[in-house]
């Protein structure tokens, strides 16, 4: 069999997909690193990590209550990428089903070119909602996600501990411009 270079591509790239996500749930979230600053003292060397001051000074972390609201933004910071995740390996699933399709020698044309065209459109659908939560951050919300279900219905769902009336009619315009869709087809959310 014969498969063009846009199937093979298509293929790679999910299996590439697939394997990431694998990664990431089993080794979770890295933190990103802090300023180090290091002092020899006789030979001995102490490592003081912490955030830098608008003074450009090392402070250390202040109690148990900046320990809580970092871990509560971790956790909210969990919900959006778990959601993300859990639509991606949806995604995966459902190409893979079509791509069984593609590499089918006893498959009929009609379903070759249905399941091409379901192939495409998911994808389609997958690059509008990545370009749509894009677009969320920068209006300066934490984290986004976009939810585009099959009868044309777009969920959102942004990162923030409240919404004014103001902010969701710019996202409801900014979905329908982006996505095409009627304004009585958006949901916003938000969690905090």
């Amino acid at each position: 069999m014969n498969m063009n270079k846009q199937t093979v591509w298509l293929v790679t790239m999910l299996t590439l997909m697939v394997v990431l996500s694998a990664y990431y749930i089993v080794t979770g979230p890295v933190e990103p690193a802090t300023d180090q600053t290091v002092s020899e003292d006789s030979g001995d060397v102490q490592v003081k990590t912490g955030e830098k001051d608008d003074g450009g000074e090392l402070k250390e972390e202040k109690g148990k209550k900046a320990k809580d609201q970092t871990a509560s933004a971790e956790t909210d910071s969990d919900y959006f990428v778990g959601y993300q995740l859990q639509r991606s390996s949806l995604r995966s699933k459902m190409t893979e089903e079509y791509m069984k399709v593609l590499t089918d020698p006893e498959a009929s044309k009609e379903a070759l070119k249905e399941a091409q065209s379901k192939i495409d459109e998911l994808m389609k659908v997958d690059k509008s909602e990545s370009v749509m939560e894009d677009l969320i951050r920068e209006e300066g919300f934490r984290d986004a996600v976009v939810i585009t279900n099959d009868d044309h219905f777009v969920d959102v769902i942004v990162q923030s501990d409240k919404l004014s009336k103001k902010q969701v009619v710019k996202l409801i315009g900014m979905v329908k411009k982006q996505l095409g869709v009627p304004a009585t087809q958006v949901s916003i959310a938000h969690r905090g």
